[in-house]
């Protein structure tokens, strides 16, 4: 709407702004993406209606329409795994094998093996027995928070792991999930190796200065006897990963396939499921488990469409241009220059998810021209979105919190090094081996 650089950039700063404000008052992050939307709007080169009716709406569809089939998938695979038991079976198999006494050690396990297949609601799943074997420890449950939670950015982000987020960057630099796989596990070793020592501390800390459990009066109720068996329960989950690794061959060209693969791969995981736990799938009924399990993430996937939708908007500003101009034009390794591109717009967005989408519509294309390695270059957004995306107005950070019935003041400190000072230290280890050992051609 309005072209004068300077203005324009007023208005998406204030965009921002409000935008962070409307999350961290506890507004609907759709909701506060859509009304910054309008303000955003204002310092677009478009018109405002074509900003608002078009641009915002178009950008959601996209996200959506790229992303369903791995959000319905991810979401009915984890509802599977919880109401079958299967995911107790996992955690009861891994506190048989490391005891109540490394009861945060039995959280973590339980959370990677989860994270490992892709299922994108674990937190949802291993806070079930978080609180009691915290309980059972006499540990604050913030060290059970971390001990789920803290372990995600490395993992997640960092390792080849089929999921989500994972997937996003293949359509704009025609990777697949395996690519850089050196890079990829080193990055994900440095961010382990932190959260481990970070943990023990906690640990440590929390003896000495003798803080117990904090919470309610809980039991971990697992009848052995009603929970499927171990193999049954992981088996679907290797299934995922297996199949993910044969499919990422059939990954070619810039188009859809590697997102649409890593969706078949989770539906896989879902067969196998259904097929060796029959008798705990059965009893659900096939309406419950589609209104229920295979809805059950849409809700953040529209939510994710919002703020991509937002960052639409405010790619189309007048001060978007001289800006893109400045990064390019720094006299630093591109590597460099994208990993600062991506932490300010992860720190703007607060949602790495949303940061990726901002960031590679603008630059994606732009990179691999200079000639990056695209399976680098993958890797370094996919770990530098970690970096400022956990900031305390972050929709993640209020769920995260919330699941474990914590506050800010409870517990934001542990999660911030968790969530922000780690992933900046593997980000920054990611970056300087693509400088060292993946040249630009």
């Amino acid at each position: 709407m309005f072209t004068n650089v300077y203005l324009s950039a007023l208005f998406v700063i204030c965009a921002v702004v409000l935008f962070i404000i409307l999350c961290f008052k506890g507004v609907h992050t759709g909701i506060a993406a859509l009304i910054s939307t309008l303000v955003a709007a204002l310092g677009s080169g478009e018109a405002f209606y074509v900003s608002i009716f078009e641009t915002f709406p178009s950008g959601v569809a996209s996200l959506v329409t790229l992303m369903f089939f791995v959000f319905t998938f991810s979401g009915l695979l984890g509802y599977l795994m919880d109401e079958t038991g299967c995911s107790k079976a996992v955690g009861k198999k891994m506190i048989d094998i490391l005891g109540t006494d490394k009861a945060w050690l039995a959280i973590t396990a339980t959370a990677v093996i989860l994270m490992l297949a892709g299922v994108g609601t674990f937190i949802y799943v291993v806070v079930v027995v978080a609180a009691p074997l915290m309980k059972e420890a006499n540990l604050p449950r913030k060290v059970g928070m971390i001990a789920a939670q803290g372990i995600a950015p490395a993992i997640n982000f960092c390792m080849p792991v089929p999921n989500v987020p994972g997937s996003l960057p293949n359509m704009f630099l025609g990777t697949s999930l395996y690519d850089a796989p050196v890079l990829s596990i080193a990055t994900g070793c440095v961010g382990i190796v932190l959260f481990l020592f970070y943990e023990l501390h906690l640990i440590k800390k929390a003896r000495v200065n003798g803080e117990g459990y904090d919470g309610e009066d809980v039991e971990l109720e697992i009848n052995e006897a009603e929970l499927p068996s171990f193999a049954a329960s992981v088996l679907p989950l290797v299934a995922v990963v297996v199949s993910a690794i044969i499919f990422s061959r059939l990954s070619v060209g810039y188009d859809t396939w590697a997102t649409q693969l890593v969706a078949l791969a989770q539906f896989v995981g879902v067969v196998v499921l259904v097929i060796l736990n029959w008798k705990h799938v059965k009893p659900l009924g096939l309406r419950k488990i589609l209104s229920e399990g295979a809805t059950g993430m849409w809700g953040f996937l529209m939510l994710a469409g919002c703020v991509y939708g937002f960052g639409q908007v405010v790619t189309t500003a007048a001060c978007v241009t001289p800006i893109q101009e400045a990064v390019l034009g720094l006299n630093l390794s591109p590597y460099i220059t994208a990993m600062i591109s991506v932490a300010v717009i992860a720190a703007l967005c607060t949602d790495g998810v949303s940061a990726m989408m901002v960031w590679l519509p603008m630059f994606g294309q732009t990179y691999l021209d200079m000639g990056v390695n695209a399976g680098a270059l993958r890797r370094l957004l996919l770990c530098t979105t970690q970096t400022f995306d956990s900031l305390p107005h972050a929709q993640s950070v209020a769920l995260t919190l919330g699941v474990f019935g914590l506050s800010h003041k409870q517990a934001y400190k542990e999660l911030f090094i968790t969530t922000v000072v780690f992933p900046v230290i593997f980000s920054i280890f990611c970056c300087i081996c693509c400088v060292l050992f993946y040249g630009v051609a």
